[in-house]
Protein backbone atom coordinates (compact mmCIF):
# COMPACT_ATOMS: atom_id res chain seq x y z
CA UNK A 1 0.00 0.00 0.00
CA UNK A 2 2.32 1.96 1.04
CA UNK A 3 4.78 1.75 -2.32
CA UNK A 4 1.55 2.21 -4.60
CA UNK A 5 0.79 5.73 -2.75
CA UNK A 6 5.06 6.68 -2.80
CA UNK A 7 4.72 5.92 -6.88
CA UNK A 8 1.47 8.05 -7.12
CA UNK A 9 2.99 10.75 -5.36
CA UNK A 10 6.01 11.06 -7.87
CA UNK A 11 3.97 10.36 -10.56
CA UNK A 12 1.88 13.30 -9.62
CA UNK A 13 5.35 15.35 -8.86
CA UNK A 14 6.55 14.88 -11.86
CA UNK A 15 3.85 15.53 -14.14
CA UNK A 16 3.23 18.53 -12.25
CA UNK A 17 6.69 19.64 -12.60
CA UNK A 18 7.02 19.27 -16.00
CA UNK A 19 3.62 20.88 -17.10
CA UNK A 20 4.28 24.54 -17.81
CA UNK A 21 6.32 26.64 -19.76
CA UNK A 22 10.03 26.74 -18.93
CA UNK A 23 11.54 29.95 -17.06
CA UNK A 24 15.20 30.70 -17.71
CA UNK A 25 17.74 33.54 -16.81
CA UNK A 26 17.48 36.61 -18.93
CA UNK A 27 19.06 40.15 -18.55
CA UNK A 28 20.36 42.58 -20.62
CA UNK A 29 20.53 46.92 -21.07
CA UNK A 30 18.33 49.19 -22.25
CA UNK A 31 19.68 52.43 -24.28
CA UNK A 32 18.42 55.34 -25.72
CA UNK A 33 20.41 57.28 -28.34
CA UNK A 34 22.81 55.44 -27.28
CA UNK A 35 23.07 56.11 -23.86
CA UNK A 36 22.11 53.79 -20.94
CA UNK A 37 18.22 54.19 -19.94
CA UNK A 38 17.29 53.96 -16.41
CA UNK A 39 13.89 53.57 -14.48
CA UNK A 40 12.88 52.05 -17.47
CA UNK A 41 10.24 48.89 -16.94
CA UNK A 42 10.34 46.24 -19.45
CA UNK A 43 8.12 43.74 -20.11
CA UNK A 44 7.96 40.39 -22.17
CA UNK A 45 4.62 38.84 -22.86
CA UNK A 46 5.48 35.29 -24.35
CA UNK A 47 4.06 34.94 -28.08
CA UNK A 48 0.99 32.03 -28.26
CA UNK A 49 1.75 30.13 -31.57
CA UNK A 50 -0.73 26.96 -33.19
CA UNK A 51 -0.77 24.37 -31.18
CA UNK A 52 0.36 26.40 -28.16
CA UNK A 53 -2.26 29.17 -27.14
CA UNK A 54 -0.95 29.54 -23.85
CA UNK A 55 2.83 29.94 -23.57
CA UNK A 56 3.18 31.20 -20.40
CA UNK A 57 3.27 33.69 -18.27
CA UNK A 58 5.25 37.38 -18.87
CA UNK A 59 7.65 38.67 -17.10
CA UNK A 60 9.05 41.79 -15.98
CA UNK A 61 12.48 44.38 -15.17
CA UNK A 62 13.33 47.56 -14.37
CA UNK A 63 16.61 48.97 -15.33
CA UNK A 64 18.74 50.94 -12.86
CA UNK A 65 20.99 54.18 -13.48
CA UNK A 66 23.71 51.70 -15.99
CA UNK A 67 20.56 50.62 -18.42
CA UNK A 68 21.03 46.82 -16.72
CA UNK A 69 17.84 44.90 -15.82
CA UNK A 70 17.18 41.85 -14.69
CA UNK A 71 13.28 40.21 -15.78
CA UNK A 72 11.52 38.25 -12.84
CA UNK A 73 8.29 36.31 -13.13
CA UNK A 74 5.19 38.12 -13.48
CA UNK A 75 3.38 34.78 -11.52
CA UNK A 76 5.61 34.14 -8.49
CA UNK A 77 8.96 36.81 -9.08
CA UNK A 78 10.82 33.92 -9.52
CA UNK A 79 14.08 35.05 -11.95
CA UNK A 80 14.27 34.81 -15.83
CA UNK A 81 11.35 34.95 -18.07
CA UNK A 82 9.63 32.04 -20.51
CA UNK A 83 12.10 30.38 -23.31
CA UNK A 84 10.21 31.28 -26.51
CA UNK A 85 9.12 34.42 -28.59
CA UNK A 86 7.90 37.59 -26.29
CA UNK A 87 6.18 41.09 -27.37
CA UNK A 88 8.39 43.57 -25.69
CA UNK A 89 7.36 46.90 -24.18
CA UNK A 90 9.59 49.60 -22.82
CA UNK A 91 7.97 52.77 -20.40
CA UNK A 92 9.23 54.91 -18.45
CA UNK A 93 8.74 54.59 -14.71
CA UNK A 94 7.80 57.89 -13.34
CA UNK A 95 9.53 59.04 -10.34
CA UNK A 96 7.13 59.48 -7.40
CA UNK A 97 9.38 60.16 -4.98
CA UNK A 98 8.01 62.46 -2.10
CA UNK A 99 11.79 63.33 -0.85
CA UNK A 100 12.97 64.65 -4.04
CA UNK A 101 13.03 68.45 -4.15
CA UNK A 102 10.69 69.74 -7.03
CA UNK A 103 13.07 72.19 -8.51
CA UNK A 104 15.69 69.19 -8.81
CA UNK A 105 12.17 67.53 -10.72
CA UNK A 106 11.66 70.75 -13.21
CA UNK A 107 15.28 70.94 -13.85
CA UNK A 108 15.77 67.22 -15.21
CA UNK A 109 14.83 66.45 -18.73
CA UNK A 110 11.13 64.67 -18.96
CA UNK A 111 12.42 61.70 -21.16
CA UNK A 112 9.25 60.42 -23.58
CA UNK A 113 9.71 57.16 -25.49
CA UNK A 114 8.04 56.92 -28.88
CA UNK A 115 4.95 54.52 -29.12
CA UNK A 116 6.69 51.69 -31.13
CA UNK A 117 8.50 50.47 -28.05
CA UNK A 118 5.35 50.22 -25.54
CA UNK A 119 1.54 51.09 -26.42
CA UNK A 120 2.20 49.80 -29.96
CA UNK A 121 5.41 48.37 -29.62
CA UNK A 122 7.11 46.47 -32.57
CA UNK A 123 9.92 45.05 -30.36
CA UNK A 124 10.08 40.92 -29.86
CA UNK A 125 12.75 39.16 -27.95
CA UNK A 126 13.38 35.09 -28.75
CA UNK A 127 14.12 34.14 -25.22
CA UNK A 128 16.83 30.54 -25.77
CA UNK A 129 16.10 27.29 -24.15
CA UNK A 130 20.44 28.29 -22.26
CA UNK A 131 18.69 31.86 -20.82
CA UNK A 132 20.85 35.05 -21.90
CA UNK A 133 22.43 37.74 -20.69
CA UNK A 134 22.04 39.79 -23.97
CA UNK A 135 18.41 40.92 -23.74
CA UNK A 136 19.69 44.20 -25.38
CA UNK A 137 17.82 47.20 -26.64
CA UNK A 138 18.75 50.09 -28.17
CA UNK A 139 16.01 52.53 -28.75
CA UNK A 140 16.61 55.89 -30.77
CA UNK A 141 13.98 58.89 -29.74
CA UNK A 142 12.92 59.63 -33.07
Amino acid sequence: MFQRIALLLSLGLTIGCSGGAKIVPVSGTVTLDGKPLPNAHVSFQPLSKPGNEAPGVGSYGLTGADGAFTMRSAENDQAGAVVGKHRVEINIKADSSTDVDPRLKASQPKVVLPMKYNRQSELTFEVPAGGTSAANFDLKSK
